[in-house]
């Protein structure tokens, strides 16, 4: 065989030789690497364990440890919350003592003030009571003397009415005697009534007799319009003087 058979058959076995070299190596990389990896899965079971057990246990405590300050924090906030009850409550017992107090105060300012106005409403009222009481008595003494006065000037024109009447029924008689040629008779001096509406005048019933005392002045008045008619002009008549007679009578029978 020549140099070129001898070249492929050492090919052929270096071939072969690295074939069976490389079969080996994964082979054996194969192993190597189920080994690594049952090592490595192993060693993460472990660890996987480990750190489950470790995190339980910390867990566990972190529970333990946050129901612990969960249970105080209860317990403080419990604590807190009866303080604020209780003084809350005693605020309120406070408060209703002030309420009752203020409202006790307002009730006896309230009486205070109703009997004081009562007192005031009483004072007004006997004050305006005595002050009507004292008006009353000074409207009817100012009208009782009004009255009196009225009564006494109502008396003196009706002495005056009756003297001028007296004296006015002398002079038409003397005048007329005059006229008949007979001697003048003296007149008789007209007397004047006693005055007695000076006592009535005190009486509240003294208004009355003003009208009845104006009455006679009236009736005197009466007869010394009919002379004023008379025609004085005509003297030789004789039926005037006739007729001046009973006008002459009814002047006598009104002289007083």
């Amino acid at each position: 065989m020549g140099r070129f058979t001898e070249d492929m058959g050492r090919l052929r076995d270096e071939i072969e030789s690295e074939r069976i070299a490389r079969q080996t190596l994964i082979a054996d990389t194969r192993q190597e690497v189920t080994e690594a990896a049952h090592a490595f899965i192993s060693d993460l079971k472990n660890t996987v364990g480990t750190l489950q057990a470790d995190f339980r246990a910390e867990h566990a405590d972190m529970a333990e440890s946050a129901r612990s300050d969960r249970n105080a924090f209860l317990a403080r906030l419990g604590g807190a919350v009866a303080d604020i009850r209780v003084a809350a409550a005693e605020r309120q017992a406070s408060v209703r003592e002030a309420l009752a107090e203020s409202a006790a105060q307002a009730r006896d300012e309230r009486a205070q003030s109703n009997a004081q106005m009562r007192d005031e409403v009483a004072a007004l009222q006997d004050g305006f009571k005595h002050a009507r009481g004292v008006m009353a008595m000074e409207v009817r003494a100012a009208g009782q003397s009004f009255v009196s006065g009225i009564v006494g000037a109502v008396a003196d024109i009706q002495r005056d009415t009756m003297q001028l009447v007296g004296d006015f029924a002398g002079e038409r008689s003397a005048g007329r005697a005059a006229w008949r040629g007979a001697a003048p008779k003296a007149a008789a001096p007209a007397r004047a009534k006693p005055q007695q509406a000076a006592p009535e005048a005190a009486k509240p019933a003294a208004a009355k007799p003003r009208h009845k005392a104006a009455a006679p002045a009236e009736a005197v008045m009466k007869p010394m319009e009919k002379p004023a008619e008379k025609p004085m002009e005509k003297p030789a008549e004789r039926p005037m003087m006739d007729e001046a007679r009973p006008t002459h009578g009814a002047g006598d029978e009104s002289m007083p």
